[in-house]
């Protein structure tokens, strides 16, 4: 009788570190998974907040694109207007530019 109880308290502990393996082995499975799907979905957000960057700045291009459309149409206005300059007052302006610096040095 007591080689039967010792044999049963036996059995009892090889079930219970059976089902303590079984378990340990279960919470690392339910860890990994729980790693793996925090690591999706942090590269989900993280695509998604590219993602919504990306259209932020093309929206900021776009208006920044219009706003300086007349600034820019402006500018080449008077550059054409600067490069289409009579030779007549261009080549006065640069006498004129010639003579001031001949009299300033001449002067000193």
């Amino acid at each position: 009788m007591a080689l039967e109880a010792i044999n049963k308290v036996k059995t009892a502990e090889d079930q219970a570190a059976q089902i303590l393996e079984s378990a340990l082995k279960e919470s690392k499975d339910i860890i990994k998974n729980a790693e793996r799907e925090a690591d999706k979905q942090y590269e989900a957000r993280l695509t998604e907040a590219y993602k919504e960057a990306e259209q932020i700045k093309s929206k900021f291009v776009s208006e920044s694109e219009v706003e300086s459309e007349p600034i820019m149409k402006k500018g080449k206005e008077e550059v054409d207007h600067i490069l289409n300059v009579d030779a007549d007052k261009f080549n006065s302006a640069v006498k004129l530019v010639i003579e001031r610096i001949v009299n300033f040095n001449g002067n000193s």
